[in-house]
C-alpha cells in the first residue's frame, strides 16, 4: 500500500508540475525528497544519480528562468525515478520471499540456541523487522543475509557457552600488588573478587589499600550486583546496583615548605544502573589467566 500510495501521489505531481512553459518549483522539491526517499529505501545511489543530475539541473534553470531546459530536465527527472521506482517494485516482488525464508531459517536456528545467542539474533533481528513494517526490502535483505552468514558463529558459540558454564559458578579472585624499588613506601594491594552463582547471579567486589603512588594513599571497596551469562566464550557481567562501601583517600599537600598528608574522604553511596555503564567483559582465557577460582558452587 505505501509503494502504490507513493507512486500515485508522483503521478499527481507529474500533472501539476508543468506550469505554461515552465515547471513548479514545489514539483522540483517533491521530485528531491523522492529520490532522497528512494536511496534511503535502498535503491543504489548509482541507479538514481541520472535524476539526481536532472533534478538539480531543473532546479537551476528554473532559477535562472531558462523555462524550457527547467521542462526538459524535469521530465527527464520523471523518466529516471519512474525506472528507480520500477526496479524498486521489483525487488519488492522478487526478495520478500527470500527474506521470509531466511527468516524462518534464523527461527529455527534459534530455537536451538539459549541465553545470550539467542538476545543476539534478537537484537539483531530489531532493526530488519522495523525496516519489514516499513517497506524497506532492499535494507531488510542486506541486513538479515548478514545476519544468516552469522548464523554457524553464534551456533559455535552456543558450544561453547554450554561447555564453560559448568565451570563458572563460584569466586573468583584476582591480586595486584603495587610496588617500588625506589620508593619503598609505594606497597598497595588490590583484590577483585567475582562471586558467580549457578542460578546467573553475580556479585563483584572491588577493594584496593595502601600508598599506590609518590603522592597517593587510596583505601576504598566497591560492590557491584547483578547477574551473568556466556556469549560464546566470553563472560559477560551485567551491573544493576552499584555501592560504594569506602573511598578514602590521602594526598601530599606542601605547606611552609613541608610535605603534608590529606585525607580526602568521599561520602558512601549505593545506586541502581540502569544504563549499562557498569557492565564487564572479560573472555575465558583471560578469567582463568588473571584470576583464580578460590572456590565452586
Amino acid at each position: 500500500m505505501r509503494c502504490r500510495r507513493i507512486l500515485q501521489l508522483f503521478g499527481l505531481t507529474a500533472i501539476i508540475g508543468i506550469t505554461g512553459c515552465g515547471v513548479n518549483q514545489k514539483a522540483i522539491e517533491e521530485s528531491e525528497n523522492r529520490i532522497n526517499e528512494l536511496l534511503q529505501m535502498g535503491i543504489p545511489d548509482s541507479t538514481l544519480s541520472k535524476a539526481k543530475v536532472y533534478v538539480y539541473q531543473a532546479k537551476d534553470a528554473a532559477r535562472l528562468g531558462k523555462t524550457s531546459l527547467a521542462k526538459s530536465s524535469y521530465d527527464s527527472t520523471k523518466i529516471y525515478i519512474a525506472q528507480a521506482e520500477a526496479l524498486y517494485k521489483e525487488s519488492l516482488d522478487k526478495l520478500l520471499p527470500e527474506v521470509n525464508a531466511i527468516k524462518s531459517k534464523i527461527n529455527s536456528v534459534k530455537a536451538n540456541l539459549s541465553g545470550l545467542q539467542v538476545k543476539k539474533i534478537d537484537s539483531l533481528m530489531v532493526p530488519i523487522d522495523s525496516l519489514l513494517s516499513s517497506k524497506w526490502i532492499l535494507n531488510a535483505h542486506a541486513l538479515i543475509l548478514d545476519l544468516q552468514a552469522r548464523l554457524p558463529s553464534l551456533e559455535a558459540d552456543q558450544v561453547k557457552a554450554d561447555k564453560l558454564k559448568k565451570t563458572i559458578p563460584g569466586e573468583w579472585l584476582c591480586v595486584n600488588v603495587t610496588k617500588s624499588q625506589e620508593i619503598r613506601e609505594i606497597n598497595a594491594v588490590e583484590k577483585k573478587i567475582f562471586s558467580l552463582s549457578r542460578d546467573g547471579k553475580a556479585k563483584l567486589i572491588e577493594n584496593k589499600k595502601g600508598q599506590s603512588g609518590q603522592y597517593l594513599k587510596e583505601d576504598y571497596e566497591f560492590l557491584s550486583y547483578g547477574t551473568w551469562d556466556l556469549l560464546g566464550d566470553t563472560l559477560c557481567l551485567f551491573i544493576n546496583r552499584f555501592a560504594a562501601v569506602r573511598q578514602n583517600f590521602q594526598k601530599i599537600y606542601v605547606e611552609n615548605g613541608k610535605k603534608v598528608w590529606k585525607k580526602e574522604s568521599h561520602p558512601t553511596y549505593d545506586s541502581l544502573i540502569t544504563d549499562g555503564s557498569q557492565n564487564r567483559f572479560i573472555t575465558y582465557p583471560d578469567l582463568t589467566e588473571d584470576f583464580k577460582q578460590i572456590k565452586r558452587f
